[in-house]
């Protein structure tokens, strides 16, 4: 007898419900997310604002998301699939769910949702204290593309670090890579290859963030494409998993 959970809708919507009923019961769930807003408004009240225009004050406080609060949705989204085989309950999310690649599809919807809804409510808080603390008013333009890319790098990173454990099927691994590889082997690439930061993933999108009047769109394009080919690895390790 069959036990996965395909109804009428498809195997689309019972797979989301799913992973979003599993992540949502996680403590440590709503901590990260917590941890993300809460770690950018102590930014903002600590901040420095002395000579700088309203725009400046902003992009400031979305380094810090870049740098530091982008970190707790990378870990959100490592335990989106880290948790299922440090506690192996893979098999049974295979056996209920039955299309695999829609349990990659799904952990990549809902830890998506995740950071755009963090990094967003983060940003707005940076704004806001922005108006409210440095007595300023960023130029409209340069704030919504700053802002935008700083929710779609942190989305991103989030869904680096769900691909990365589901090819490495190890949390402290995963973590460690997607952790690393922005902050510290990307500059060190640069560094020794002289790339140009405008085709190394994370570095890319970061400009595009911090000078938005300098920038293009596409600056966003290299992590896109690194992200969508992780996850298609993630979904082709768990294609190739026995039950």
């Amino acid at each position: 007898m069959s036990t996965n959970v395909y109804n009428s809708s498809g195997p689309a919507l019972p797979a989301i419900r799913y992973t979003w009923t599993g992540l949502r019961t996680l403590r440590s769930t709503w901590v990260l997310t917590g941890l993300v807003v809460l770690l950018q408004l102590c930014f903002a009240l600590v901040d420095n604002r002395t000579g700088t225009t309203g725009t400046q004050q902003f992009t400031k406080g979305l380094s810090l998301m870049l740098l530091l609060t982008s970190v707790p949705i990378v870990a959100l989204g490592v335990n989106a699939f880290g948790m299922e085989y440090r506690h192996r309950t893979i098999t049974t999310t295979i056996l209920t769910l039955g299309s695999r690649a829609w349990i990659v599809t799904a952990k990549a919807l809902v830890v998506a949702a995740f950071g755009v809804l963090t990094a967003g409510i983060a940003a707005g808080v940076d704004y806001l204290c922005v108006l409210t603390i440095g007595h300023a008013s960023p130029d409209p333009k340069r704030a919504l593309v700053a802002a935008c890319t700083a929710v779609l790098y942190v989305m991103l990173s989030g869904l680096v670090g769900l691909a990365l454990a589901g090819l490495t099927k190890n949390s402290v691994v995963a973590l460690s890579v997607a952790v690393l590889w922005p902050g510290v082997v990307e500059p060190l690439l640069i560094s020794a290859l002289r790339l140009d930061p405008q085709v190394v993933p994370f570095t890319a999108a970061k400009l595009l963030a911090q000078t938005p009047a300098d920038a293009h769109g596409y600056d966003v394009l290299p992590l896109l494409v690194l992200t969508v080919l992780l996850l298609a690895g993630s979904a082709l390790s768990l294609s190739q998993r026995d039950v």
